[in-house]
C-alpha cells in the first residue's frame, strides 16, 4: 500500500485528500496545526492520519517520522522550495501546487540524479491551464499548424447570486497571497512587441470582455507570460497573453489601494492608530477627522465613486483600533478581507478559465481559432469549484506517480501527455470538464 504525506488541511485539501483515499491502495497522512481541518478533510477516514504539527518547521522530521513514498505539499508558496528540497534529500517525489521559481529550478538536476519527480504548477491556474494549454498546442503541431497567437485567462470568482459585497470578490484562498497580487509584475507579447508592467502597472492595462450566459469582466496580464514561449513549445509565437478574470471595478481599486500604499511591507508602529487615523496617514494628512477628504483628495476621485464606496464598507473609515500594534500595510488590509470578503453558509463561488488559440494551416491556408473553455461551480454546502478545480489535480498526478506512469524525472510542470492526458481524463470523469471549440477565420 501506498503512503501519502500532506503538508497543509486548508481550504483545498478536501477534495485532494478524499481523491487519494477512494483508492484503496492508498493510505493518507495530513498534517496541519488546526485539529478541525485536520477533521473536516480525513471525516474519520479509516486510512486517514491527523498529524497536528507545524508542517513547514517541522518538515525534516516528518518526512524522517512518517516516511512516505510520496509527499502533496499544500502550504503557501513560500514553503514550495524548502520543501522541495527536503524531498530531494529523503529521496520522496512531491506535487506541489505553485509556481516554479528560480530556486526550484536549482533542484532540477539533483531530482534527476536520485530519479525523483516534483511535479508543480498542478492547481487551476496554475495547473488545469497550463494542460488545456499544451494539450491543445500539441492537436496544432501534430496537424502541421503553427501557433500564431496565443492567450489565457482565468479567474475564481463568487457565483453571480453569491456576488453580495461591492468588491465583487469573495476569499477562496489566503488574503496574504490575493493582496501580494496586487503589486505583482506582468510582461506579455502583443503582435511581436514585449510590454512591461511592472509593480502592479498591470492593473492600468484592463479591458473588458463577455463571457456568453455569465457577463462581463476585467481582464488583466498575470505575471510573466513570455517563459511560457517554450514552456508550451510555441516560440513561433506573435502573442502570448496569461491573465486574470475579476468583476467589472477590481482593477480601479487596486491602482487607488497601491497609489495609497495600502499593500506596502513596510514595517510600521500602529499603536493607538484606528482605520481612520491609519487610512488618514496613508493620505498623507494627520487629522483622522480629515481621513475621507485626504484620501479623495490624493486620489482625485468623489465621496460618491465607486472606489471610495468600497474602502467606506470594507470599514477603512472606521473608528475601530487596529488589530495589531505593529506590522504592515499589508497585514491591515489583509485583516479586513478575512473579515469582510467570506463565503456565507451555502453560497457558490465560480471558476472560469478560457484558453483561445490563433492557428495557421500552411498545407491548407486555413486559419482557426481553438478555444477551451472551462465554467465550473462550486456545490452548496459541499466543496468549492476552486478547492475541487485546485485539490483534485495534485492528487490524481500524485496516484500517477505511485502508479509509475509518469517516466519523466526533475521538476517539471504538467505539460507533457503522459501527465495531462490521463489528468484532464480524470478531471472530466469528476466534473470538471473543458468545452472545446474550434473556428475559421
Amino acid at each position: 500500500m501506498s503512503h501519502v504525506l500532506v503538508f497543509g488541511a486548508g481550504r483545498v485539501a478536501r477534495p485532494c485528500v478524499q481523491h487519494l483515499l477512494k483508492d484503496p491502495n492508498i493510505r493518507v497522512t495530513v498534517v496541519d496545526m488546526d485539529p478541525a481541518n485536520l477533521a473536516r478533510v480525513l471525516e474519520n477516514h479509516p486510512r486517514g492520519e491527523a498529524i497536528v504539527a507545524n508542517a513547514g518547521a517541522e518538515a525534516r522530521d516528518l518526512l524522517s517520522r512518517v516516511n512516505p513514498d510520496l509527499v502533496i505539499n499544500l502550504l503557501p508558496a513560500s514553503f514550495m522550495y524548502p520543501v522541495a528540497k527536503l524531498c530531494v534529500e529523503a529521496k520522496k517525489n512531491m506535487v506541489n501546487p505553485s509556481y516554479i521559481k528560480d530556486d526550484m529550478k536549482t533542484l532540477d538536476g539533483p531530482a534527476k540524479e536520485a530519479g525523483l519527480t516534483l511535479l508543480c504548477e498542478l492547481g487551476l491556474d496554475p495547473g488545469i491551464d497550463h494542460m488545456s494549454a499544451a494539450r491543445t498546442v500539441k492537436f496544432i503541431h501534430d496537424r502541421g499548424g503553427v501557433v500564431e497567437n496565443f492567450r489565457s485567462v482565468c479567474g475564481a470568482l463568487p457565483a453571480a447570486d453569491a456576488n453580495t459585497n461591492p468588491w465583487g470578490y469573495k476569499l477562496s484562498w489566503a488574503p496574504s497571497g490575493l493582496i501580494g497580487a496586487s503589486k505583482r509584475d506582468a510582461r506579455v507579447k502583443l503582435d511581436g512587441v514585449v510590454h512591461e508592467w511592472p509593480g502592479g502597472e498591470t492593473y492600468e492595462h484592463v479591458h473588458l470582455e463577455e463571457t456568453p450566459g455569465l457577463g462581463w469582466f476585467e481582464i488583466y496580464a498575470n505575471a510573466d507570460s513570455l517563459p511560457y514561449l517554450e514552456r508550451y513549445g510555441i516560440p513561433e509565437a506573435h502573442t502570448i497573453y496569461r491573465g486574470t478574470i475579476r468583476y467589472v471595478g477590481w482593477c480601479e481599486t487596486i491602482i487607488a489601494m497601491n497609489a495609497l500604499h495600502l499593500v506596502d511591507e513596510d514595517p510600521r508602529d500602529f499603536a493607538g492608530m484606528t482605520y481612520r487615523s491609519f487610512m488618514a496617514q496613508s493620505a498623507g494628512e494627520t487629522d483622522p477627522d480629515r481621513a475621507e477628504e485626504a484620501v479623495c483628495a490624493r486620489l482625485g476621485i468623489r465621496p460618491s465613486s465607486a472606489v471610495f464606496e468600497r474602502f467606506a464598507w470594507l470599514g477603512l473609515f472606521d473608528d475601530r483600533p487596529l488589530p495589531m500594534e505593529k506590522g504592515t500595510a499589508r497585514d491591515v488590509i489583509s485583516f479586513l478581507f478575512g473579515e469582510k470578503l467570506v463565503y456565507t453558509e451555502g453560497e457558490k463561488d465560480l471558476v472560469i478559465l478560457k484558453d483561445e488559440m490563433v492557428a495557421f494551416y500552411p498545407s491548407s491556408g486555413k486559419r482557426l481559432r481553438h478555444t477551451s473553455t472551462l465554467v465550473d461551480f462550486g456545490i452548496p454546502g459541499g466543496d468549492s469549484s476552486i478547492a475541487r478545480t485546485t485539490g483534485l489535480p495534485p492528487a490524481i498526478g500524485a496516484r500517477l506517480i505511485l502508479e509509475g506512469k509518469v517516466r519523466a524525472y526533475g521538476v517539471m510542470s504538467p505539460v507533457i501527455p503522459e501527465i495531462y492526458d490521463p489528468i484532464l481524463e480524470t478531471l472530466e470523469a469528476e466534473g470538471v470538464r473543458l468545452t472545446e471549440k474550434a473556428e475559421a477565420l
